[in-house]
C-alpha cells in the first residue's frame, strides 16, 4: 500500500525532530542509473532507500530538500524533454521540476548545505567526544553521517504502510515457493527451478526480486551466497539436481520497494538420510526457539548466541564436535559450521540499514564479527531469523583451523560429510508488543519434496 501524504508527513516530521537542525539545508538524492562499463546500457535503477522512505517515489533524479530555518520540505522530480520522450516513458511528475533545485538552493544564500542519499560521502564513524573536543562547528561529513543515522533510526521500526508492502512481498514469495514444492524434481537444473519460482513471484504481482535468488543443490549449498552466473557471467554453469540432494533456496519477492527474505532447504526425490534428517530438525528447532525470543527488550546478540548454543549441542550429540556447547561457541569451533549472523533487519533493503554505522560493537569473536547491529529489539522491527549448518570446504579443509580445533572437532567424522552442502531455514519476523509475528508463516517447511 502506498503511504498517504499524511503518513509521509509524519515520517518527515519524526526525522526532522531527530535532526535538531536550526539553519542548515539538507538535500537527499535518489540517484541516477549506473551505466555498464563500455556500453550504452544501464543497470536496473532503485532509488536510495532514504528517499524511498521519505517520498514513496522511485524515479531517478528525485530529490527531497529540507529548509531547517523554515521547517519546510520541498520535493523535486525530473521532467523529460520531447526528445527524450521519443525513447523513454516519462516518470510520474512529482513536486517541482528538478531543474528548479539549484535556484531554490541559491535563494537560501550561503547557509550550510548537507548532502544525503545517493552520492553523499561520509566517514565510517562519528568521532568520539574527545576527538571532537574543541571543534566550533560540526564538519559536513560528520554532519551527513549523523543525519543519515537519524533516518536509519526511524526506518528501523515499520509503520502500517511499510508492513503492508512487506506482507505483499511475502505473499508473492509464497506463490514461488509453492511452485517449487509442486514441481522441483531430480533432473531439473538449479536455473530451471529459479526461473519457475521467480515467474510465480511476478505473476503474484511483485515487480522484481528483492535480491539475486540463491538456488543451490548438493555441495553448492555450502556457499552462503551461491548465485547463478557467479562462476562465469558470460557462460554460467548450472547443476542438475540429483535424487537425495539437499536443495537450499534463499529467495524473496519485492513489493513497493520492500523486501521479503525466505530460505527453505529440502531433500529432493528421496527420503532424507539420517544425517540430513538430524541436521534439518536441529536447524528448525534452533529457528523455532529463537523466533520466540524476538520480543521487545531482548538484545539481538543474545538471540544469536542462543541459536549457536542449540546448534552446538546438536553437533555434539551427532558426534561432530566434542565438549561443552557454550565453550564451543565461545572458542569459535561452532563458527566453522555456523559462520554467519542469525539474521538482519529487513525493509527497503534486504539487509536493511546497513550503509550507516550505528550501535554496532566490533568484535574479533568469529561468531560475532558478522552479527550486524547489536540492537535491543523494539516493536515494529522486522528481522530475519535464519540459523544454518554448513560443511564449507574452505573452512573445514584449512590446515590452520584443523590444528586449532583438533580437540574440539571430530575431524574424521566431519570429513565423511564433506560435500554435504548446507541447511538454512529463514523467516521474516515482526517484533510486536506481544508474541512475535512470522510474516512468512504461510510458506511451508517440507523436509522432502519430489
Amino acid at each position: 500500500m502506498k503511504p498517504t501524504d499524511e503518513v509521509l508527513a509524519e515520517r518527515r516530521a519524526r526525522v526532522a525532530k531527530r535532526w535538531e537542525l536550526t539553519d542548515e539545508v539538507v538535500v537527499v538524492r535518489a540517484g541516477e542509473p549506473a551505466g555498464w562499463s563500455g556500453t550504452d546500457q544501464h543497470f536496473a535503477f532503485l532509488p536510495h532507500p532514504d528517499v524511498a522512505y521519505l517520498t514513496a517515489v522511485g524515479s531517478p533524479g528525485t530529490t527531497l530538500a529540507f529548509d531547517a530555518a523554515a521547517g519546510e520540505w520541498e520535493l523535486f522530480g525530473p521532467r523529460f524533454t520531447p526528445e527524450r520522450l521519443v525513447w523513454e516513458q516519462p516518470p510520474t511528475p512529482v513536486g517541482r521540476p528538478l531543474d528548479e533545485l539549484e535556484a531554490w538552493l541559491s535563494q537560501r544564500g550561503d547557509r550550510t548545505v548537507i548532502e544525503l542519499g545517493a552520492g553523499a560521502t561520509m566517514p565510517e564513524a562519528l568521532p568520539s567526544p574527545a576527538e571532537a573536543d574543541g571543534e566550533e562547528t560540526e564538519n559536513p561529513a560528520n554532519a551527513a553521517l549523523r543525519l543519515a543515522a537519524a533516518i536509519a533510526l526511524e526506518r528501523m521500526t515499520k509503520d502500517d504502510a511499510e508492513l503492508d508492502d512487506i506482507r505483499s512481498a511475502a505473499a508473492a514469495s509464497t506463490a514461488g515457493f509453492e511452485w517449487v514444492y509442486q514441481h522441483a524434481a531430480p533432473g531439473m537444473t538449479e536455473r530451471e527451478i529459479q526461473v519457475g519460482m521467480e515467474a510465480q513471484f511476478y505473476a503474484a504481482g511483485a515487480p522484481r526480486v528483492a535480491y539475486d535468488s540463491i538456488v543451490a543443490s548438493g555441495p553448492h549449498g555450502a556457499y552462503l551466497h551461491y548465485v547463478y552466473a557467479g562462476d562465469d557471467p558470460l557462460r554460467p554453469a548450472t547443476r542438475a539436481v540429483e535424487a537425495g540432494d539437499l536443495l537450499l533456496i534463499d529467495a524473496g519477492a519485492q513489493f513497493g520497494g520492500y523486501a521479503s527474505d525466505v530460505t527453505r532447504t529440502m531433500v529432493v526425490g528421496a527420503d532424507p538420510t539420517d544425517e540430513q534428517e538430524f541436521l534439518w530438525k536441529l536447524v528448525l528447532s534452533a529457528q523455532q526457539q529463537t523466533i520466540d525470543m524476538c520480543r521487545p527488550g531482548t538484545v539481538w546478540r543474545e538471540v544469536h548466541l542462543a541459536a549457536a548454543r542449540i546448534l552446538g549441542a546438536g553437533l555434539v550429540e551427532m558426534g561432530l564436535l566434542r565438549g561443552d556447547p557454550a565453550e564451543l561457541v565461545t572458542q569459535g569451533a561452532l563458527a566453522l559450521f555456523f559462520p554467519h549472523g542469525l539474521g538482519h533487519l529487513l525493509g527497503l533493503s534486504v539487509h536493511d540499514i546497513t550503509s550507516v554505522p550505528y550501535s554496532r560493537e566490533p568484535s574479533d569473536d568469529p561468531l560475532l564479527s558478522r552479527l550486524g547491529p547489536n540492537r535491543v529489539l523494539e516493536p515494529g522491527m522486522v528481522t530475519t531469523v535464519e540459523p544454518g549448518i554448513y560443511f564449507i570446504d574452505a573452512l573445514l579443509g584449512d590446515p590452520a583451523r584443523r590444528e586449532k580445533f583438533a580437540e574440539s572437532v571430530v575431524w574424521d567424522r566431519v570429513d565423511e560429510l564433506r560435500g554435504f552442502g548446507g541447511i538454512r531455514i529463514e523467516d521474516d519476523v515482526l517484533v510486536t508488543d506481544g508474541d512475535p509475528e512470522v510474516l512468512t508463516v504461510a510458506i511451508d517447511k517440507p523436509m522432502r519434496i519430489g
